[in-house]
């Protein structure tokens, strides 16, 4: 699920869920930002969808200058279901980013499931479409 591009910025983000919560309540401008996301199990596409709309219509997503996506797990089960629509995760994910206009890399190994990487953030990264990377400068010299 890659918009093509590559981008630059400080890496922000974690789970949709907590961010969401965040919005008009302490979330940081993520203006010339990469922002991360990543899901947990337990909610369905129509939450997902919720919160990148919440997101989008909060302007929070403003500036941004990529997104780097995670695991989203549990959502196997729904891809090509007929009851909602024969959309899936990626539908759903593709539908709302790529109205941002930025670079999105998807596929990283990383979230809540078994033995995720940490990833630094607060430290500047770049994603690149074309070889399908996350690079993050070290969190400390």
């Amino acid at each position: 699920m890659d918009l093509d591009g590559t981008a630059t910025g400080i890496l922000m983000g974690g789970n949709l869920s907590a961010i969401r919560t965040e919005t008009g309540a302490g979330l940081p401008s993520l203006q010339g930002a990469i922002l991360f996301l990543e899901h947990q199990r337990g909610t369905g596409l129509g939450e997902v969808d919720r919160a990148l709309t919440q997101l989008i219509r909060s302007r929070a997503l403003e500036g941004l200058r990529g997104v780097a996506l995670g695991q989203f797990l549990g959502f196997d089960r729904d891809a090509g279901d007929p009851t909602l629509g024969g959309w899936g995760i990626r539908d759903v994910l593709h539908d709302r980013l790529t109205a941002l206009g930025v670079p999105v890399l998807g596929g990283l190994p990383a979230g809540h499931g078994n033995h995720p990487p940490t990833i630094p953030l607060g430290t500047e990264a770049t994603i690149d479409t074309a070889t399908g990377t996350l690079t993050v400068q070290a969190a400390v010299a």
